[in-house]
């Protein structure tokens, strides 16, 4: 077994996931290590991956994510304490939500052919969209410029074991007007991509929305919405935006949820939810006549509770 990496002054307990540019840990400070305030003793450690060191443009988009998130103080959104370099290493300090992200509970219950329950669905919709309106209403650098996340989908969501809804890695995230890297490049996941996303257009809040309303509808359908032979293929649906009415997908589901999850898949984003706070008043309207909660309790059953 390889020897863990010596990260900053914190002791790794273990390695958590290796994304596209970093490598993720869970990690507990020693008595030594010098934390930021109301920063706790376990923690997740995200380091750039060593074969980045040295590269500046993956630098300083891993330096320019902290820069941001450190900033950013919502209930339903993974803090970041700090970011700091140990000897080569670039490491960023964040909150560890214990428990799993919401790819993993949807590939369980596809697997087991099981629905995630309506409601549960709903909140974490509702979460995601709190999270949203908090980031998409907040300003940031001098000239005030609005962040759209560019990256919502269901492994970039995080379950809490009590009940915790948290969105995750902001690593694409664009800065209205300092968008990082290549112009025009793909950015982000594409299954979970608007149709101006996928085409390389500017993409506004509008996208994001368009991200939680994909997220809700496999929830509710319990399959996915755009599958393909390769990323071409796939690409091409999510372009097109076929989207299936989920009336017969999803008999149960109120009428009032199937058209909430139509206004938001359209390919004309003109037609959309065009802010958060929108979608989210839809979707309390929706809990209102279904009688659902919109709190923790409408997680209990993934919780076990």
């Amino acid at each position: 077994m390889a020897e863990a990496p010596d990260l900053g002054g914190y002791e790794v307990v273990g390695r958590l996931a290796v994304g596209g540019m970093a490598e993720v840990y869970q990690a507990r400070a020693r008595a030594t290590t010098q934390r930021s305030p109301g920063e706790p003793e376990e923690v997740v450690i995200k380091r750039l991956h060593p074969s980045f060191r040295n590269d500046t443009a993956y630098v300083k988009a891993f330096v320019d994510e902290a820069k941001l998130t450190v900033r950013l103080r919502h209930p339903h959104i993974v803090r970041t304490f700090r970011l700091f370099k140990a000897g080569p290493d670039y490491l960023m300090v964040q909150e560890l939500v214990s428990g799993r992200t919401l790819g993993y509970m949807q590939d369980l219950l596809l697997k087991a052919g099981a629905a995630m329950p309506p409601e549960s669905a709903c909140y974490i919709a509702w979460c995601l969209l709190k999270a949203l309106d908090y980031i998409h209403r907040a300003k940031v650098g001098e000239n005030g410029a609005t962040i759209v996340h560019r990256d919502v989908n269901p492994a970039n969501v995080l379950l809490g074991v009590n009940g915790d809804v948290k969105l995750t890695d902001f690593g694409v995230a664009e800065v209205e007007g300092m968008m990082r890297g290549d112009a025009g490049a793909l950015r982000g996941t594409v299954p979970y991509m608007s149709p101006e996303q996928v085409l390389g257009m500017p993409v506004d809040a509008r996208s994001d929305l368009y991200a939680v309303g994909v997220i809700l509808w496999e929830l509710w359908a319990s399959r996915r919405l755009h599958t393909g032979d390769n990323e071409a293929d796939l690409m091409h649906k999510v372009r097109d935006a076929r989207v299936p009415l989920l009336t017969s997908l999803a008999p149960e589901l109120p009428d009032y949820g199937v058209q909430v999850v139509r206004k938001a898949l359209f390919a004309d984003r003109t037609r959309r939810f065009q802010t958060a706070s929108e979608f989210l008043k839809a979707l309390e309207a929706l809990s209102r006549r279904a009688g659902w909660p919109l709190t923790v309790e409408a997680l209990q059953p993934l919780l076990g509770g």
